[in-house]
């Protein structure tokens, strides 16, 4: 589902704190199919592996505790996996300007209040605490890096106990290197760790564990590099594609000559321009062919956006009946007022594509029709909530974006089957699947077109899923309730887009010294090298 409910311009920290909400109802079930895309995009960073220094923590962790205490009890490593991060919070907060730490909270307000030395921590990181430095039972290790360290291939399960193993390729490596970059700290660090007491003066010796303190020259930056942009072994499908991902992340970062935005990237990708129509030049058929997969994605990330923001424009609609309207009624209420905003409106489908002229750039902001200025335009007019009305003019934008696509698809050779044919139509509507049924109302009016849109690929549509959710997982997501052959508004939401984990993958370049705020390094110009 998504993480995020809005366009991201910067990176985005979600707080660290003992309540999530869950952003995005993905009420048509559409969301699911981009998700599932960028998952393979960058296998081994999720949207809340924040830091990459984390991943040389655990492994470093693993290691100290395989030797020095060896209990194959899980609580024993939870407890040592808890004690650890509220440390490691301690340290952050106390040297100032750390972010992505997960606790960060919890440890200013102990250092704020607790004058004295040692700070108890043993109390806040115990299972179960009611002074937790963060409530999840295992932490930020459980609620977000655990999956990744094994994902990324940093850990291995065992056959014998729970406790996570080092790979031998790139695990044990991590911990020495780990190791080496905190000298004597080490020893230090994991008797601190054990005893659950610290004092200030140690926080401060111990600053040199913190994220944002990896070498610029060390040969712990080298494995973390390595690990991010190796492509392992020709069948090694997950890293390859997390290589060609960073190395385009890399390119983007040349092109604008600074660090770029989450933002920016999905689109120059999916435009293959910057904004103001630099190209972006890709040497490698490999590249090339990863582009067009992110392609792919932000097409799919746009239709679902254009068929959410329809969604809220009928349930506004609905809202103006408070005792209910049948659907035969309803639909082409929506569809009228829809083409009203256009005059003279297009007879067929097929008219309507013939009348779009594509942005040769579609992240052109000075072009009112470019993809950039029609999904902005979209997602800042649905809103999500009573507090804003879908306009019949932002629906008809609605409908215009899925046009465009629709005719970047017909005449632009993209290979949409490829990614998108893998998946069951019925569960995953996609691009594909929307572009079908269009395909299949070229030549009916477009005011019949539009009303069976509304009603078989947005209102059935969620109806079906938030019957699937309530079967399958005891949520009750309905927007709409249908009573007596009348379908009444329940509640609203509206076009959000998903979140590809792109934040956290330019924070790591950061962290590991290939982008800073003025560009490429020269670790990052040899890695776009090769060399």
């Amino acid at each position: 589902m998504s993480e995020g409910d809005e366009i991201e311009t910067d990176v985005l920290y979600p707080e660290w704190t003992d309540y999530s909400k869950k952003n995005g109802l993905d009420p048509l079930g559409m969301q699911n199919t981009s998700v599932s895309l960028y998952q393979t995009f960058l296998p081994g960073i999720s949207n809340v592996t924040l830091r990459m220094r984390y991943y040389g923590l655990y492994a470093w962790l693993a290691n100290h505790y395989a030797k020095q205490i060896g209990d194959t009890d899980p609580e024993s490593w939870k407890r040592i996996v808890r004690r650890t991060e509220a440390l490691y919070a301690l340290i952050a907060q106390r040297k100032g300007g750390e972010t992505g730490v997960a606790g960060t909270e919890w440890a200013q307000r102990t250092l704020d209040e607790t004058t004295k030395d040692p700070i108890d921590f043993a109390t806040a990181a115990e299972p179960g605490s009611e002074t937790f430095y963060l409530k999840q039972a295992w932490g930020a290790f459980g609620a977000a890096y655990r999956s990744q360290l094994f994902e990324i291939g940093i850990f291995v399960a065992s056959n014998d106990h729970e406790i996570p193993l080092l790979s031998q390729e790139s695990g044990v490596r991590l911990a020495a290197v780990f190791e080496e970059a905190l000298g004597e700290l080490s020893a230090q660090f994991f008797e601190i760790i054990q005893s659950g007491r610290v004092t200030r003066e140690e926080l401060d010796q111990l600053a040199a564990v913190v994220p944002s303190a990896i070498s610029f020259e060390g040969q712990e930056r080298v494995l973390y590099q390595e690990i991010l942009l190796s492509g392992g072994q020709p069948l090694d499908v997950a890293s390859e594609s997390r290589r060609l991902t960073l190395l385009l992340v890399l390119r983007i970062t040349e092109l604008l000559g600074r660090d770029p935005k989450p933002e920016e990237i999905r689109w120059i990708l999916y435009s293959g321009f910057d904004q103001d129509g630099s190209p972006l030049d890709l040497d490698s058929s490999d590249l090339m062919s990863q582009r067009e997969r992110w392609w792919v994605y932000q097409a799919n990330d746009l239709c679902h956006i254009a068929l959410e923001a329809i969604l809220k424009f009928a349930l506004d609609t609905l809202a103006t009946f408070p005792s209910g309207i049948t659907m035969e009624r309803l639909l082409p209420i929506c569809a009228e007022r829809m083409l009203s905003a256009v005059e003279p409106a297009p007879e067929t489908w097929e008219a309507f594509l013939s009348s779009q002229n594509l942005a040769e750039n579609a992240y052109n902001a000075e072009v009112a029709e470019s993809d950039w200025n029609l999904s902005g335009a979209v997602l800042r007019g649905a809103g999500r909530s009573d507090a804003s009305v879908c306009s019949a003019e932002t629906a008809w934008k609605a409908l215009t974006l899925l046009a465009v696509l629709h005719k970047r698809v017909q005449e632009d050779g993209h290979e949409v089957g490829s990614e998108l044919g893998v998946f069951d139509p019925e569960s995953f509507r996609s691009l594909l699947s929307e572009t079908r049924f269009l395909e299949r109302q070229m030549e009916v009016p477009l005011t019949e077109t539009v009303a069976r849109l509304i009603e078989e690929r947005v209102l059935r549509r969620h109806l079906w899923i938030a019957l699937k959710k309530l079967r399958y997982q005891g949520d009750y997501t309905f927007l709409v309730e249908t009573d007596e052959g009348r379908i009444r508004l329940r509640e609203k939401d509206g076009p959000v887009q998903t979140n590809p984990r792109l934040g956290p993958a330019i924070n790591f370049l950061k962290d590991i010294h290939l982008i800073s705020d003025e560009g490429l390094t020269s670790h990052g110009r040899r890695a776009v090298r090769g060399t």
